[in-house]
């Protein structure tokens, strides 16, 4: 241990503390001395400031509490953080800027001491020895970085002094505590379990089917609507399913046709007799294909004729050359208009069952999105398909129903009204199970999460209590009043639950947890640290900050500072508190407290 960060007390019969030596949050004489030799009023920004990244501007007033400038004092104005930040002069592990970081560089505690006006140097003397001044800052749960209030010890003359100032110790140790957190809190109903009705269609409110609070099952008639955009869109779906019906009985003809015509291109052959062509196309659909193909086959077989016996009157010497020649050429252009007319047909009978595909494709879209425009519309699949089949009165008719089951909450509609079909006409709410929302401080947020039970009570339902568990904890704070909102989600079976209820939420923490804890009487505050006094040896204790969680039965949970079996003082730890603080009168790092 270091002998000059060491306390050394003796006892009388009063238990009277006597320091024998300084503490490390104490200025020495010297930097004391350089704050009384610095000038009254400095410059709007000093150049001999330890590298600052913001301007000093003396005129602000100094922070005796942290021993800069209030101009640069980011614990006093966190709104200067980003500044500081953002010129890479920041201390993440103190959480403040390294140009003022005594614990990373102690150098610089002078060169800010330098900057202190005179008249701020020291407190002023009282008869009564001191007067204390208070520093600018709120006192949190959370350790100040800077304060060194751990590298103290304190030190009796003998471990009989101890006993003799009533200091008792108490090992740390688990125990199983149970405790809770209580938060004014309101029911809500469950925002998933909410359907706000619309109707979809614009038109006039022919009929209400449902009061306010009457409990509906998904698919309950709730108002009829009479709607010529409804009678509209059926119309549109009535003339595209017919024209979707001629579509397909067209591909239908030109399948059977293009079959038909198949089979005539292979009767109808050049060297096919007309009895054979007849017999083979009896009762076969071939349309006006075949007419054209069995005239081209006719001319061919004519043509041929003529050439055979202008072939034999030549062979005799009765026909001349000439009459021969122009018979020829009638045979060959009678054979190329059959051979054309077959592939013209063949060419038909493959394209036209494509092209009536194509169109019944069409059609189809058309329908199905008339058919859609329909189910967007809120119409279902079977009262689609009834369309046409209904009488001339219900075309305009809409029947608006329930797409949930549970209560009407809220009725916007009565008959006769115009509406609109983005209005919400009906509030349907499954009210079985609410929502509890509650406001919890930021100081509890480290000891809550997601799964905790909740018991929520309200003053006007007496001997009732409602079990949930917490579902949410918001991820941001309010600015005013500090606190964050949570969600726990409360089944509401019986329908006791109603929204806008409010009362107290029990948040438990921890129901018989087994967890690390000290007596309360053992955890001290000196303004800005939270502090137990570990038993080094039978005559020295070492102030030790710590992190506290829940406390119940005269203990409070440890969630981070301590181990277990370690010794910590109890009674007479208060005393210990004092005398430190009394060590840091005008050390400007600490602000008494009455104590706990």
């Amino acid at each position: 241990m270091n002998p000059s960060k060491s306390i050394l007390l003796a006892s009388t019969l009063t238990a009277t503390f006597t320091f024998l030596s300084s503490v490390a949050c104490d200025k020495s004489p010297t930097q004391a001395e350089t704050a009384r030799a610095a000038p009254a009023s400095a410059k709007p920004h000093d150049t001999d400031a330890p590298g600052s990244a913001a301007p000093v501007d003396m005129s602000q007033g100094w922070c005796g509490g942290h021993g800069v400038p209030e101009s640069v004092c980011t614990r006093c104005n966190a709104s200067l953080s980003a500044q500081f930040k953002a010129a890479g002069d920041w201390c993440a592990e103190h959480g403040l800027p390294e140009s003022q970081c005594t614990l990373c560089h102690p150098e610089v505690r002078e060169k800010w001491a330098a900057l202190r006006p005179r008249t701020e140097s020291r407190p002023e003397a009282t008869a009564a020895g001191f007067r204390l001044e208070r520093a600018p800052r709120l006192l949190t749960a959370a350790s100040d970085p800077l304060c060194q209030v751990d590298s103290l010890r304190v030190r009796f003359l003998d471990p009989s002094v101890v006993r003799k100032s009533g200091i008792e110790v108490e090992a740390v140790r688990r125990r199983r505590i149970s405790a809770a957190i209580d938060a004014p809190a309101e029911v809500e109903f469950d925002a998933t379990r909410v359907t706000r009705v619309t109707p979809r269609v614009p038109g006039l409110a022919h009929e209400v089917a449902v009061k306010i609070g009457d409990v509906v099952q998904a698919g309950d008639l709730l108002a009829v609507i009479d709607s010529p955009a409804l009678g509209e869109a059926k119309s549109r779906y009535i003339e595209r399913q017919q024209t979707c019906l001629l579509a397909e009985a067209d591909h239908r003809r030109a399948q059977t046709l293009c079959r038909g015509q198949q089979r005539m291109l292979q009767a109808v052959t050049a060297d096919a007799t007309m009895g054979e062509i007849r017999e083979r196309l009896e009762g076969v659909p071939v349309g006006e294909a075949k007419a054209r193909l069995i005239r081209a086959q006719a001319e061919l077989q004519l043509a041929r004729i003529k050439a055979s016996r202008q072939a034999k009157l030549l062979e005799k010497r009765v026909s001349s050359e000439r009459d021969y020649e122009t018979a020829q050429g009638e045979l060959a252009a009678a054979e190329a208009a059959f051979l054309a007319i077959r592939e013209e047909i063949a060419f038909a009978s493959e394209r036209e069952p494509i092209a009536a595909e194509r169109a019944w494709q069409i059609a189809r879209a058309a329908l199905e999105a008339a058919a859609r425009q329909l189910h967007i519309l809120g119409l279902s699949a079977e009262q689609t398909q009834a369309i046409g089949s209904e009488p001339d009165a219900q075309v305009s008719r809409y029947e608006l129903h329930s797409p949930v089951a549970g209560r009407i909450v809220e009725l916007r509609v009565t008959s006769g009204e115009a509406v609109e079909a983005s209005d919400v006409l009906f509030v349907v709410v499954d009210n079985s199970a609410m929502w509890l929302l509650a406001d919890v401080y930021e100081r509890d947020l480290l000891l809550l999460r997601e799964g905790v039970p909740v018991l929520f009570t309200v003053d006007g339902l007496r001997g009732v209590s409602f079990e949930g568990r917490l579902a949410w904890i918001s991820s941001q704070v309010d600015d005013r009043t500090r606190t964050a909102r949570v969600r726990a989600n409360l089944p509401n079976e019986d329908g006791l639950l109603r929204a806008k209820m409010f009362g107290l939420a029990r948040l438990i923490v921890h129901d018989e947890a087994d967890v690390l804890s000290v007596p309360s009487a053992a955890v001290q505050t000196d303004g800005c640290c939270q502090l137990v006094f570990v038993r080094e040896d039978d005559a020295v204790f070492a102030p030790r900050k710590v992190m506290l969680g829940a406390g119940a039965h005269g203990h409070v949970e440890v969630l981070r500072g301590l181990e277990e079996g370690e010794l910590v003082a109890t009674t007479g730890s208060f005393l210990m508190k004092t005398e430190i603080l009394k060590s840091n009168i005008g050390a400007g790092c600490c602000e008494v407290d009455p104590g706990r």
